[in-house]
């Protein structure tokens, strides 16, 4: 086991070994003031960083390379998207095709970017992200030697999805992977952005750490789609974070399978009026997974709107936690916002923790937030049976249909049957959830 503060050295020696021009200097001083999180605080209350600590991921970077075979195996089926695929955090051209969207300058990597494009990345990287909030986002700003850039042109509409895959590969000792992606979708422009987290073998000797910027000036409209199916033996730490400027259109549409310990931090800032963001997802956890999902909407103008809803699934001896803030501020009158999270909670071993938050200092808004947890209905679990169905093949079909109802709103017939084939397995593994509530 590392110690926190040993941790925290490793991190700031690495710094180095960052991109120098850029500019954002107060990412590190950032990360060198803060302190690594401990039960005491309060976003990571029920998340503690032990699986971090458990081994010296900080020691080496993972290697980028992956077998062919398996790597084009886990990939979607979109055929008519451009495809950009980081193993480890670097890019594979030989599994990438973007050659188009690279020709026009829409997706280029830092490393690669002409004097504009380093203009751009200067004046937006970090802007959406609080990085003294952010410990990892900090780390990630602070020895920032690669990252990926999307930039949509004014008023045009991509008719391709952007397709980002970042495919974990094996490592032989524990070695640390980062990644970096920034979009900026200027106004006017409209896009949709795939983003799919997968594994190729046993992931027990990474750690991930991810961080995605969404920049959308005025008019903007983003389709979001995010498939986290990665090795249940990953340490992933991932964060979101979005500005929306006025009359902007978010909408994300997600699923994530539990790790060894997964974080999902998503951050939404409405920086103009009429503003909309649309969040779906779904979390499931198994066998002694964590996963922890952190929202928080800053409703900072007036006349924005807000509408996310979760559905959780947890079993064996797994943990989750779902925490959705929204926040008011004082001028953000006529907000309209609702967030929602409803949880199968299906062993008594199994832990989950919600916390839905409501912080308002406008007093002409529409707010709502909830939250339950429950069990398989008796009735419909009968119902099932007296028609000559076991009850673990019940169990399974009912969760199965619990979490379906999200499933079918991702707007990608492809990204649908990918995530299918991928809950088929969650719950063969689980061998029809064998009755857990009876343990």
């Amino acid at each position: 086991m590392i110690s926190p503060n040993d941790w925290k050295q490793q991190a700031l020696n690495q710094q180095h070994t960052r991109l120098p021009w850029l500019h954002n200097a107060a990412s590190q001083s950032a990360f060198a003031a803060a302190e690594l999180p401990t039960r005491k605080t309060e976003r990571w209350k029920y998340s503690p960083i032990t699986a971090l600590l458990q081994q010296d991921y900080l020691a080496r970077s993972a290697s980028a390379t992956a077998d062919e075979t398996c790597a084009r195996a886990r990939l979607a089926d979109l055929s008519n998207a451009s495809r950009i695929v980081l193993v480890n955090g670097v890019l594979n051209r030989a599994l990438s095709d973007f050659s188009d969207l690279e020709n026009q300058g829409v997706i280029t990597l830092f490393s690669m970017s002409n004097p504009e494009q380093r203009e751009l990345v200067n004046q937006h990287l970090g802007t959406a992200c609080n990085h003294s909030q952010h410990l990892f986002a900090a780390f990630n700003d602070s020895m920032l030697n690669e990252g990926l850039l999307i930039h949509a042109p004014a008023m045009q509409k991509l008719a391709q999805p952007v397709y980002l895959v970042y495919l974990g590969a094996p490592q032989a000792e524990p070695a640390l992977a980062q990644s970096r992606v920034l979009l900026v979708a200027e106004p006017g422009a409209e896009l949709q952005l795939v983003e799919h987290f997968d594994s190729c073998g046993s992931q027990a000797n990474l750690f991930h750490n991810h961080v995605t910027e969404i920049v959308l000036q005025p008019n903007a409209r983003l389709r979001h789609i995010r498939v986290q199916v990665e090795d249940e033996a990953l340490v992933h730490i991932n964060g979101l974070h979005i500005q929306q400027a006025r009359d902007t259109h978010y909408e994300q549409h997600g699923i994530a399978f539990g790790s060894q310990l997964k974080r999902n931090d998503v951050n939404v800032t409405f920086t103009g009026e009429n503003a909309h963001c649309e969040i779906n997802g779904v979390f499931l956890s198994k066998h002694r997974q964590h996963i922890d999902n952190h929202l928080n909407l800053e409703h900072a103008k007036p006349h924005c709107t807000s509408n996310t809803s979760f559905k959780g699934f947890v079993t064996d001896e797994s943990r989750a936690v779902f925490n959705g803030r929204i926040h008011i501020h004082k001028d953000a009158q006529k907000t309209e916002a609702h967030l929602n999270n409803k949880n199968l909670l299906l062993s008594k071993k199994a832990e989950l923790n919600t916390k839905p938050e409501l912080e308002i200092y406008a007093d002409d808004v529409k707010c709502s937030h909830g939250a339950s947890i429950g069990q398989l209905d008796e009735k419909s679990l009968f119902y099932f049976q007296s028609r000559g169905i076991d009850k673990a093949s019940a169990e399974a079909m009912l969760c199965l249909g619990f979490v379906n109802e999200k499933v079918e709103q991702i707007p990608s017939p492809a990204i649908q049957q990918l995530v299918a084939d991928r809950l088929a397995a969650f719950f063969n593994d689980v061998d029809k959830l064998k009755s857990l509530w009876g343990m």
